[in-house]
C-alpha cells in the first residue's frame, strides 16, 4: 500500500465500522457542503477539576463543510488534552498498519474473495465496479486477495474518493492540526492493532455477510453517506442513530455489538478515570459511538453521571 492509500484506509479505519464505510457511495445529487450551516452535538461532563466535552466525530468529511463552532472552540480551548478512539493518523501508526495489514488481511493462498461470496455478491461486484468507473474485472482481481473485512474496508475507500469526500478534512485530522498548533496533548482509547483485530477476528461468515449487506445497500442507497453527514451537521442526534446504527442491529447483532456496545463498554471505566482525576479534556469518538441508549453519552448518564448537551 501506498502512504496516501493508508492515510485514507486509516480513515476508513477509524470509522468503526466496515459496514458503515462500504455504504459511502457517490451521491445521487449534488449537495452544496459550503453551504451547509453546521452545528454538531457537543456535550459537556461537569466536573470539578475541570469539564470534559464529548463529541462525536465523523472521520472523512467534504472538504468545504465547515463544521467548527464557537462552542466546539471554546471547548478545545478549555481542554488539555485531547482523546481520539486511536492513533492511526502518525506516521508511526502507518508503519504498524503496513506491517499488520498483510499479517492480518491477507488470504491464504489459493483462496479468493470472489469464490467466497454469493453470486448475488458478485454481480453487485461487477456493478460496482461499473459505478466506479473501473475496467471490467480489475476490481475483482484487486480484491481477491483479501479477507472480506479488507476487501470492504478497500471498497469504501474508493467510494469515499469517488464521492469527493477527503480523509484530511475529517474531524480527527482537523483536531489533531488544532490541537499541535495549541500545545495540546494527546490520548487514545484504542491501539492500531486492537482496531484492525475487531475486524480481522470476526467470524468468517460474518465478514462475508458483511461485505455483501454493505455492498448491496450501497448499491440501493447511495446518497446515505450525504444524508448521515447533514444528519451530523445538523446536531440531529436521533436521525444520526437511526442512520448509523438501526440498520446494522437488524442486518448483524453480533457486527453491532463487537463494533459499538462492547467498545463502548470498555470506554467507559476510561472516560471515568479521565473525570475523576479532574483532567479538562476533549473527547472525540465516531457518532456511532455517542448516540442512542447504548451510545457512551447514554451510558454515562445511567451511571449517573452529569451529561448535558452544550448545543440544544
Amino acid at each position: 500500500m501506498t502512504t496516501r492509500l493508508i492515510r485514507r484506509f486509516a480513515a476508513a479505519l477509524t470509522a468503526g465500522l466496515a459496514w458503515l464505510g462500504a455504504l459511502s457511495a457517490p451521491a445521487l445529487a449534488e449537495i452544496d457542503f459550503g453551504a451547509v450551516e453546521a452545528d454538531p452535538a457537543l456535550w459537556r461532563i461537569a466536573a470539578p477539576g475541570g469539564d470534559v466535552y464529548l463529541f462525536g466525530t465523523v472521520h472523512i468529511l467534504p472538504p468545504e463543510l465547515d463544521w467548527r463552532t464557537d462552542r466546539i472552540d471554546a471547548a478545545l480551548a478549555a481542554s488539555g488534552r485531547i482523546y481520539f478512539e486511536v492513533d492511526a493518523l502518525s506516521e508511526e501508526a502507518q508503519a504498524e498498519m503496513m506491517t499488520l495489514i498483510p499479517q492480518l488481511g491477507m488470504n491464504a493462498p489459493g483462496v479468493t474473495l470472489t469464490s467466497m461470496i454469493s453470486p448475488e455478491a458478485q454481480a453487485n461486484l461487477a456493478l460496482m465496479a461499473e459505478r466506479l468507473g473501473a475496467p471490467a474485472g480489475s476490481l475483482d482481481a484487486m480484491l481477491d486477495p483479501l479477507q472480506p473485512w479488507l476487501a470492504g474496508l478497500t471498497v469504501a475507500v474508493m467510494q469515499i474518493q469517488a464521492a469527493g469526500y477527503d480523509p484530511e478534512s475529517g474531524v480527527e485530522q482537523r483536531l489533531k492540526v488544532a490541537g499541535l498548533e495549541a500545545g495540546k496533548s494527546f490520548g487514545y482509547f484504542e491501539t492500531v492493532e486492537q482496531q484492525l483485530r475487531f475486524f480481522a477476528d470476526m467470524p468468517l461468515e460474518t465478514q462475508i455477510a458483511d461485505f455483501e449487506i454493505g455492498l448491496a445497500q450501497a448499491l440501493d442507497d447511495p446518497g446515505l453517506l450525504d444524508r448521515m453527514v447533514l444528519a451530523w451537521a445538523a446536531g440531529d442526534t436521533d436521525r444520526l442513530d437511526a442512520i448509523l446504527n438501526d440498520a446494522m442491529r437488524e442486518a448483524s447483532s453480533d457486527l453491532y455489538d463487537v463494533l459499538i456496545v462492547e467498545r463502548n463498554h470498555d470506554w467507559i471505566p476510561l472516560i471515568e478515570a479521565i473525570v475523576e482525576r479532574g483532567e479538562p479534556a476533549f473527547i472525540a469518538v465516531g457518532a456511532g459511538h455517542v448516540t442512542g441508549p447504548e451510545g457512551v453519552v447514554g451510558l454515562l448518564q445511567a451511571r449517573g453521571h452529569q451529561v448535558e448537551r452544550v448545543n440544544p
